[in-house]
């Protein structure tokens, strides 16, 4: 009897900006600039669910996608930025990080994901010192794009990869979830 186990990531996006920047103008009062950000005209990133599996006795393999996403920096400050992401664990609970009532999970060191597909969002913007990486095991916050201290102003169009998922032969079939969070801060 094969059981079909749905896997879900609940969406959540993140905007962290931790330094604010000052530029000198000609007066004797500091101005304000903006820290780097995702583009909200362009739409935050989002993490889709990830395929149903059906359970067979061997491990599968299921995928989600990442909404395409533009990253501005127009500071002024050239302090570089980076943009993480974290995946805990998926467990078979509800609640805001899928905690409550949890009998099973699957690890969230099966995850997976290349780097991302970076490129210039404008003329004046330049891939010099700007990056991207891939890893296995987001349960801790992996830098997968940076702009390095003396880089990365303007825009930046990024087209994630495919999320992946290795769904272990021994799971227990229900539904699992769990709370991503997708952050950019100010520094290399």
């Amino acid at each position: 009897m094969q059981h079909a186990s749905h896997l879900s990531m609940r969406r959540r996006v993140v905007g962290v900006a931790f330094a604010t920047a000052f530029l000198a103008v000609t007066t004797a009062s500091p101005a304000t600039a903006a820290p780097p950000e995702f583009d909200s005209g362009a739409g935050f990133p989002t993490v889709g669910n990830f395929n149903t599996v059906t359970l067979n006795g061997t491990d599968q393999l299921t995928s989600a996608s990442i909404a395409p996403f533009v990253i501005r920096d127009d500071s002024g400050t050239l302090s570089g930025w980076h943009v993480t992401l974290l995946v805990p664990n998926f467990q078979n609970g509800t609640g805001p990080d899928c905690s409550t009532g949890t009998t099973a999970s699957i690890a969230g060191s099966n995850l997976s994901m290349n780097p991302p597909v970076v490129s210039a969002g404008d003329p004046q913007s330049t891939m010099t010192g700007v990056t991207s990486a891939g890893f296995t095991d987001f349960t801790t916050p992996r830098t997968v794009i940076a702009a390095t201290a003396g880089n990365g102003a303007g825009t930046y169009d990024v087209a994630p990869e495919i999320l992946k998922l290795i769904v272990p032969a021994n799971t227990l079939a229900g539904a699992y979830c769990t709370q991503a969070t997708i952050a950019i801060t100010s520094g290399p």
